[in-house]
């Protein structure tokens, strides 16, 4: 079967004088004298458009050209279409229709709400048969725990009271633990390695409140098999009473084997430096012509620029914008500075237009530059100190408000209104769907103590940023260069994106950036692409549960995502998200925000006792195996009240198994010499 994208592909060839535009192509028309390019095409997933300015039919261009009409329409994949096979019915404590789970054929689960919609926005999410469940715990009853719906229904034809959770035994979360108060048990696992753990993980999340809890393992169900399994083989209730009756014992959780590990710094894998497109040429260009190889700043000054170079062009099917909050972090005299100087002597040489500024002060200052350029790349050195200016808690009115501003910018994709004006005269700034994006550079220990506290995280201040860090030692020394020219492709490439339109198939161009209102061209997801965004948000929600304050670093992991794939989708030339954009920045974005969940649970306080201990916890873990002594230590800690305050402190890091401190065992007489290591360099 032939692909629509080998017929677009065939379609090109065929045409003269081709040129690329911001949505499509433009060509000499093959159906009449054309002597200047007046037949534009654009392709979808679905069919490949055409239309002659100079008004030929859609047949006499295809007729011209030798093809097919069908040749330009997606033909119908020969598989199977989604039937609804089964819908499973969640109800409440008192028998209300909360939600349904619909189950496709070719195998498939969503979610759906009484109203219809698959979604499961409002809807309060509770364990599979709930009225069935109270009843059985109430008539002291024992519940079977079960991987699935059908396993439910079929045991239920038995007359025995079992449950599941949407999206199936895997799926906990803490809002069901008050229903399973006083009851007995069964666990019923899968046949395999991940339904047992899976499981024994539900046992443990239950334990606390149930009243026991029994496990049973079926035999003779084949690998993957279940309840449902067994019950098709003959076997009945009869049958199940006895097998639990002679093989059901009391849970016990699974014992591990505790070991001592070393801690080991968390490192992106070199996959992820150079993506397919221009974000990974620029970046590889970025690393090449720096002194100091940082790949993974390279990456991240090239994602944030790349994002502002299209900025107000593109946008995917839900909206979302090209813009990223990015914060790179590397220790003094590790090269944080080349990633900055290149872009902007790009920037400058090839009249691209989309550096904001490198410091700003107030609202004004922000609204100012993005009226003026409302695509905006602002890049800011020493970020901590300004992260720490504008969030101080007594920091004047004017710089609170600038990460104000950011934040209202960031969410941005309608009209921004900027501050109403005290005067009639003085008119307030309305920006149309700007993009801001933020390229942030600092020293860890700054970054972090800007930061200040947790408080910063509760309020959704430090979500909006992708954190990337660069590794601890020194990076890679080579010979430094003077920047003379920028690769053709890159440049190439660069001016393609300056060009596109903000308004495609209406204006060409860029001449209305300023005074035009954006009609972005949609980039689509492919199926496999949003099967992989579905799962990222899974994942998310389930991190999101059960990771305390932590849980609301990854309430924007799934959007900084899909920001990711268009921006490496659209650099890469491609006119629909595919299933590798989406892998990337599920795979990238999950990665740096559990390491951000990392750092700070290492370097943030919510008590005043809290953060001086993680301060010098800090200094401790960065003198990494060689340590600091004792004379040392008291020296960068003079900040300390008093001796005593020091001492708890150091002990309470000790007791806590956080540091050791070793003791110079050789032979002499004086005091022995005392080093303090961090647990994790031993």
């Amino acid at each position: 079967m032939e692909k629509l994208s080998d017929n677009w592909n065939l379609f090109g060839l065929k045409l003269n004088k081709v040129k690329k535009t911001g949505n499509g192509i433009e060509a000499l028309c093959p159906a009449h004298e054309d002597k200047s390019p007046s037949l534009t095409a654009s392709f979808t997933k679905d069919k490949i458009l055409l239309k002659c300015q100079a008004g030929c039919s859609f047949e006499s261009i295809i007729s011209a050209l030798g093809m097919e009409e069908s040749q330009f329409f997606a033909q119908e994949e020969k598989t199977m279409p989604k039937r609804i096979k089964a819908t499973y019915r969640y109800e409440d404590k008192d028998s209300n229709h909360v939600m349904n789970v619909v189950r496709f054929e070719p195998k498939d689960f969503r979610p759906q709400r009484p109203d219809g919609r698959y979604s499961l926005e409002g809807v309060t999410r509770v364990p599979y048969r709930l009225p069935q469940m109270l009843k059985a715990i109430k008539d002291k009853k024992t519940i079977l725990l079960v991987e699935g719906e059908k396993d439910c229904d079929n045991l239920a034809e038995l007359g025995l009271t079992a449950t599941t959770f949407p999206g199936g035994a895997g799926k906990w979360r803490d809002d069901y633990l008050p229903w399973f108060k006083g009851a007995n048990i069964a666990c019923l696992p899968d046949n395999d390695k991940p339904g047992k753990e899976g499981m024994h993980l539900l046992a443990s999340k239950i334990s606390p409140v149930a009243k026991s809890i029994i496990w049973l393992e079926l035999p003779g169900i084949p690998e993957k098999g279940d309840i449902s399994d067994w019950l098709q083989e003959g076997n009945g209730l009869k049958k199940f009473k006895a097998l639990a009756k002679k093989e059901a014992k009391a849970w016990t959780a699974p014992t591990v084997a505790k070991t001592v590990k070393k801690e080991t710094e968390s490192l992106l894998h070199k996959d992820f430096y150079s993506p397919p497109g221009f974000v990974g040429d620029l970046a590889d260009f970025i690393v090449d012509n720096s002194k100091y190889r940082q790949p993974i700043l390279a990456l991240s000054a090239s994602l944030a620029y790349t994002g502002v170079l299209m900025g107000r062009k593109v946008c995917t099917e839900e909206n979302t914008r090209s813009n990223l909050f990015i914060a790179a972090l590397a220790r003094t005299g590790h090269g944080k500075e080349s990633a900055r100087a290149i872009i902007k002597n790009l920037d400058a040489r090839l009249d691209l237009e989309c550096f904001g500024a490198e410091k700003v002060t107030s609202r004004a200052a922000i609204e100012r530059i993005l009226s003026w350029r409302p695509s905006s790349l602002f890049m800011i050195d020493e970020f901590g100190l300004f992260m720490k200016a504008i969030m101080n808690e007594n920091a004047p009115k004017y710089a609170m408000e600038v990460m104000t501003t950011f934040m209202e910018v960031y969410t941005s994709s309608g009209v921004y209104y900027g501050q109403d004006k005290a005067s009639r005269e003085e008119k307030r700034f309305e920006i149309d769907q700007p993009c801001c994006s933020i390229y942030g550079t600092s020293t860890p220990e700054t970054f972090w103590e800007g930061i200040g506290n947790s408080s910063k995280i509760r309020d959704g201040s430090l979500n909006r940023f992708t954190i990337f860090s660069s590794p601890y030692n020194r990076p890679e020394r080579q010979r430094g260069k003077i920047l003379k020219n920028f690769p053709k492709k890159i440049i190439d490439r660069a001016m393609y994106f300056k060009n596109m339109s903000i308004q495609p198939g209406k204006v060409s161009g860029d001449m209305t950036e300023v005074t035009g209102s954006p009609e972005p061209e949609v980039i689509t997801y492919t199926d496999s692409a949003w099967k992989k965004f579905e799962d990222l948000e899974d994942y998310c929600t389930d991190k999101i549960n059960n990771s305390g304050q932590l849980g609301s670093m990854w309430v924007r992991t799934a959007e900084h995502a899909k920001k990711i794939a268009l921006i490496n989708c659209v650099g890469d030339n491609k006119y629909q998200i595919e299933a590798e954009h989406a892998e990337y920045g599920c795979e990238l974005i999950k990665f740096l925000t559990q390491t951000t969940c990392n750092e700070i649970n290492k370097n943030l306080a919510d008590n005043e006792f809290e953060r001086v201990s993680k301060r010098i916890e800090r200094l401790i873990r960065d003198s990494h195996t060689k340590g600091i002594s004792t004379t040392e230590l008291y020296k960068a800690t003079r900040f300390l009240r008093n001796g005593k305050h020091r001492k708890e402190v150091l002990d309470d890091l000790q007791t806590a198994g956080l540091v050791v401190c070793l003791k110079d065992e050789g032979s002499g007489v004086g005091r022995r010499s005392e080093r303090w290591i961090a647990t994790e360099a031993l």
